[in-house]
């Protein structure tokens, strides 16, 4: 939620475009592998975190897109998206669990991505 203030910050103060993102992490199961109730959990989470996200816009009349996908590896859905979307900047949070590391989502996006990344703490 850190990047997502951020993300409205920026899009009060500089008018930016934002597209939230929420991607639901099929941990490393192929779809047909994945029991149907874990799938269906999995993506509610990821649909709760992305609502959750827009009411934080909403409050403040700023409008955005939001896009929500599922993935194995989520850093290549943002990736994807980025390159489609042709974006200036990605916010993405930082799942790493000791200080001074990143998740493997943001040091992914970081590494591949076409354009630049903040990574929010």
């Amino acid at each position: 939620m850190k990047a997502v203030e951020r993300g409205l910050e920026l899009a009060k103060k500089e008018g930016a475009k934002v597209t939230l993102m929420s991607v639901a992490y099929y941990a490393g199961l192929d779809d047909d592998e994945m029991p149907l109730n874990i799938r269906d959990k999995l993506d509610a989470q990821a649909m709760d975190a992305l609502k959750k996200a827009k009411a934080l816009f909403d409050e403040k009349a700023i409008a955005v897109e939001t896009a929500m996908e599922a993935g194995i590896v989520p850093a290549n859905n943002i990736i994807r998206k980025a390159e489609e979307g042709n974006f200036d900047l990605i916010l993405v949070g930082s799942s790493g669990l000791e200080r001074g590391l990143l998740g493997s989502t943001s040091t992914k996006v970081v590494s591949h991505a076409p354009c630049s990344v903040t990574v929010v703490r």
